[in-house]
């Protein structure tokens, strides 16, 4: 998504970059096709969300998928930043994985990260699911001109906590 609200979701198939272009599409799970999860969801009546509605609970895909159109339809215009991030942390701390949960036929597969992106102040917001803290940084006041030097913060850290902008460190680049 971008700052004024366009979206695309891009996933390959087959190989093929396949692109869903335009501001409706802004959901999406690794599994199966984002065709199949649009079509699960038009079997569904989420423009009227209750706590009657009933929602899969499953850490499978399309469970998480469905799980996530709903809340992301009952959310609220924020009032404010705080408020947004927190709306869209909600939401993907209800549909991650947990640690220990079974994936398919290849053992655990749980989700390690969250992200959200304030693409209007340009401030990233991270969240490690191994710390209890969230942590941001405010990516103007990084020199992000080409050229510029290449600057990391290891996230696996318990002491940090909220904004991080100053504590990421200038580092030789990988390529």
């Amino acid at each position: 998504e971008d700052a004024s609200g366009d979206s695309a979701i891009i996933e390959y198939i087959g190989g093929k970059p396949v692109i869903h272009h335009g501001r409706k599409f802004t959901i999406m799970t690794n599994d199966p096709t984002y065709d199949e999860q649009l079509a699960l969801l038009k079997k569904l009546d989420f423009s009227k969300p209750s706590s009657d509605t009933p929602l899969p609970g499953n850490v499978n895909p399309r469970d998480r998928f469905q799980r996530a159109a709903y809340y992301f339809a009952m959310l609220t215009e924020p009032k404010n930043e705080r408020e947004g991030v927190a709306g869209v942390l909600a939401i993907m701390r209800n549909v991650s994985v947990p640690f220990g949960a079974p994936y398919k036929g290849f053992g655990i597969y749980n989700t390690e990260y969250r992200t959200v992106m304030n693409l209007t102040n340009k401030r990233y917001y991270f969240e490690l699911t191994t710390s209890p803290n969230v942590i941001w940084a405010d990516l103007t006041k990084f020199d992000l001109a080409p050229g510029a030097p290449v600057m990391t913060l290891n996230p696996d850290n318990i002491d940090l906590s909220g904004d991080v902008t100053a504590r990421f460190q200038k580092t030789k680049a990988p390529f």
